[in-house]
């Protein structure tokens, strides 16, 4: 009996062993079909989500150009809301259909700012939020007019053609532009060129030398018709008096006094008088050591032309 006993709990055993091991067995078998399910499943909703993210990208990268503007971390005041636009306008224009992760956009924008004329030297530009660009620039400063023909031109200190310019006579009153007047030379053909001729260059350099006096805003115009003939630049002011100021400022002659004299004698004259004529119709000639005042002088001679061409609006 006891022999029996031990063979059927042997028995017993060797069966629990079998059905545990068959139940391991298909949990493995499971474990494996799910690990398989799971890879199915990852790989569909990879296939279902890439097309779909894709056509997101592509639905952002076409609204881009709709949006696209241009910021500046920091702006000159006279460069006004009109201009800003006009600038986004080109860069809009020059981007394009790109989406905004393509690099080439920068490159593009960046062109596009720079053939406005607005600018000397981009330093940095960069993405900013809504498709837009961020922008650290060096704007070009505009300085003078130069009047040729029928027309006002904006150019810089040093005489680069500016992307503005008006009927003449009727640029803005402010801000304060000394318009200088019988250039020997038309405009540049390209925007951001030197205006040629040695009347303009001299005038440039005049209008630097008093662009910091405190009567500056009473000078309007510099005549540059007498300069090849006559090495004679003469200020024009705004009540129509005329000053024969001679050579450029930095050509000096043992013939006139230097530049430092007349700006002197300028400041006396505004101190005292509050202004730097003698009225229409007189020329004050402050070229040599004793400034002499005399009546306007016949047509076609140094300072006789017609005040009316100042008629700034």
């Amino acid at each position: 009996m006891a022999r029996s006993s031990r063979k059927k709990t042997s028995t017993f055993a060797d069966r629990f062993d079998s059905l545990r091991a068959g139940i391991l067995g298909d949990n493995g078998r499971f474990a494996s079909i799910a690990a398989g399910v799971v890879l199915v499943a990852l790989v569909g909703l990879v296939w279902w989500g890439i097309p779909k993210l894709r056509h997101r990208l592509r639905e952002q990268s076409m609204s881009t150009p709709s949006t696209a503007v241009v910021s500046y971390t920091a702006l000159p005041a006279w460069f006004d809301d009109k201009r800003q636009s006009q600038v986004s306008a080109r860069v809009i224009s020059a981007v394009g259909d790109l989406s905004s992760i393509d690099q080439t956009r920068l490159s593009r924008a960046r062109d596009a700012m720079m053939s406005t004329g607005w600018f000397d030297v981009i330093s940095q530009i960069r993405l900013a939020d809504g498709g837009g660009f961020l922008v650290d620039a060096t704007f070009l400063r505009p300085f003078a007019i130069v009047r040729h023909g029928e027309f006002d031109f904006l150019v810089t200190p040093e005489g680069r053609l500016m992307p503005m310019d008006w009927p003449a006579g009727h640029r803005p009153a402010a801000p304060h532009y000394v318009a200088l007047l019988g250039a020997s030379q038309p405009a540049p053909a390209a925007q951001g060129d030197i205006w040629p001729g040695a009347d303009v260059a001299a005038g440039l350099e005049l209008v630097r030398a008093i662009s910091g006096e405190k009567w500056f805003s009473l000078v309007a115009g510099i005549e540059l018709s007498h300069f090849t003939s006559e090495k004679s630049l003469i200020l024009i002011t705004r009540d129509g008096g005329r000053l024969i100021w001679g050579r450029a400022p930095d050509d000096r002659s043992v013939a006139e006094v230097p530049t430092e004299t007349k700006l002197s004698t300028l400041t006396y004259l505004f101190h005292t008088s509050g202004r730097i004529d003698s009225g229409g119709g007189r020329i004050l000639d402050l070229r040599g050591d004793l400034v002499t005042v005399r009546a306007e002088v016949a047509e076609g001679s140094v300072g006789n032309e017609s005040s009316a061409v100042l008629n700034d609006r």
